[in-house]
């Protein structure tokens, strides 16, 4: 890279975190006055409501990327605008394409920060806020490294996941008696019908003086006052887990004859967020070449707002219509991004 290149770049990097951070400033402010209607409860109080909501603005940083990027690209161009510097580097000889290297270079640098963001960073956080949280207010489940446990009597439920309220999955209900164990119970799956739990193929192995017996596969009811309004400590949504885990999900619920287009929609659109994140930064160029004789920060926020907004109705209206209307996740997840880059390449022909 020239050093022209190296100078836009970084003025294009500073803008998008730059923006990032006051965008995560004011998801703290609203997210932490939600968080404050729970403390009291339990053992739940303002450090661990603080630490809590800190530890979930990782995963809020991968989400808001896209639109940080677009608004700090735009404010950072749109001042180099102002002061005249893209005239005398267009003065120069550098064409609107070598304008947009260093900006694209810019925005692949920030896709790698927001890969490894919402793929090793944001999901431990998430699932460490949620622990926290749980094991503060003194509730009914107790998270841990391998899942969770409920308590209910002298029954204790081990889950490995609870990818729905109303779904428990990789379940082993232990049974004591008298500070012994009678029962063992493991079921690759739950589900909350009818008022209680149902579980799939599941299989007992008993234990008493006469020894050990193995009950076959099959489905039965778990006697237990565990709601699913309880489990919402532990619920982890698709958009909350990496890629690594999704795929492993959605192999597993296919080769079990499940669902798995919300986990697909959720995989595709792990895919789909750092190439947004370049495509705001494509879009940005046109947008500071036309707005050039009536630029200023405010008016390069506005523009940033609408287009960042138009984005996000878009992608949330085609995800939604996935789901509801059965359209592959592929397209769900990736249209709205390669829509607004083929705006943004246009817009690119169209500068002079």
């Amino acid at each position: 890279m020239s050093r022209l290149d190296r100078y836009i770049a970084g003025t294009v990097l500073g803008g998008a975190l730059a923006a990032l951070v006051i965008l995560l400033a004011l998801n703290f402010v609203v997210e932490f006055i939600e968080e404050a209607e729970d403390i009291g409860t339990g053992g739940y109080g303002l450090g661990t409501a603080v630490a809590t909501v800190l530890l979930e603005m990782l995963q809020r940083a991968y989400e808001a990327f896209p639109m940080a990027t677009l608004i700090g690209a735009l404010v950072s161009l749109g001042t180099l605008a102002a002061r005249h510097e893209l005239v005398a580097i267009r003065a120069a000889g550098v064409s609107v394409a070598g304008v947009a290297r260093p900006v694209v270079i810019a925005g692949l640098l920030l896709a790698l920060i927001a890969s490894a963001l919402g793929e090793w960073l944001a999901p431990p956080a998430t699932r460490l806020a949620q622990q926290l949280r749980s094991q503060a207010q003194g509730g009914e489940v107790a998270a841990a490294a391998e899942g969770f446990w409920v308590r209910d009597g002298e029954r204790y439920l081990q889950a490995e996941r609870a990818p729905a309220r109303t779904v428990l999955e990789g379940v082993t209900v232990y049974r004591l008696a008298d500070n012994r164990l009678v029962s063992i119970t493991r079921a690759p799956r739950a589900e909350y019908l009818d008022g209680g739990w149902q579980l799939q193929a599941a299989e007992v192995t008993r234990f008493s003086a006469a020894g050990v017996t193995v009950e076959p596969p099959t489905t039965r009811r778990l006697a237990a006052d565990l709601a699913p309004q309880t489990l919402e400590v532990v619920v982890l949504e698709p958009a909350t887990l990496a890629a690594g885990e999704l795929l492993r999900y959605v192999r597993y619920l296919e080769n079990n004859g499940l669902s798995s287009d919300r986990y697909r929609l959720a995989l595709w659109i792990k895919v789909a967020t750092p190439l947004a994140t370049v495509t705001m930064l494509v879009l940005t160029v046109p947008l500071v070449f036309a707005s050039q004789r009536g630029g200023g920060a405010g008016q390069q926020i506005f523009i940033g707002v609408l287009v960042g907004l138009a984005f996000f109705l878009l992608n949330r209206f085609l995800n939604n219509a996935g789901v509801v209307y059965g359209l592959p996740p592929v397209v769900s997840a990736l249209a709205p991004v390669l829509i607004f880059l083929a705006l943004g390449l246009w817009g690119l022909r169209r500068v002079r």
